[in-house]
């Protein structure tokens, strides 16, 4: 049983990472929540010490490949947020889940800001941080992760106590 552990765990980072892989409609690609963050979070949040930051750098460098996005910048803010987790963990593991989701709705906005910064910086798309729009996009994106994460919590609890536990 110990040795399913990283199966299951594998397995659903690459059912979210095929997920994100998925293109929906152009509106949408904005604000779309990350789903492999989220659930790389509650992996990092429910099993600290089966999950680490190797789990952080592979499906960063995945997210990456499949994105077409500058080699490095996924795993560098899956491994940042990955360590906040695992440091913070006994105290965002009491919290009720609507605490947990303002905390991820901080979080997530800041990640956006990270990437708009990154594609600015890189020169992928010409967009000016701080403008109205993009700071809309950004609450929206934000508060769309924090709407998912319930659901994404809730199912990966089942999971984890049907094929894990």
């Amino acid at each position: 049983m110990k040795n399913r552990h990283p199966f299951f765990i594998y397995l659903s980072l690459f059912f979210a990472l095929f997920l994100d892989a998925t293109y929906f409609f152009p509106s949408f690609e904005v604000i779309r929540p990350p789903l492999v963050l989220l659930t790389l979070i509650y992996w990092n949040i429910a099993l600290p010490d089966k999950v680490g930051v190797s789990y952080s750098i592979v499906t960063g460098v995945l997210s990456d490949l499949l994105k077409g996005s500058i080699l490095g910048t996924h795993p560098l803010l899956f491994v940042l947020i990955s360590y906040l987790c695992q440091r913070f963990f006994y105290q965002f593991r009491v919290m009720r889940l609507v605490q947990q989701s303002l905390i991820l709705f901080l979080i997530f906005f800041l990640v956006k800001g990270y990437w708009s910064l990154n594609s600015t910086l890189f020169g992928q798309m010409e967009v000016h941080i701080i403008t109205n729009e993009s700071l809309l996009n950004a609450f929206s994106y934000a508060f769309l992760c924090s709407l998912v994460w319930p659901l994404v919590f809730y199912l990966l609890r089942i999971y984890r106590r049907r094929w894990i536990k």
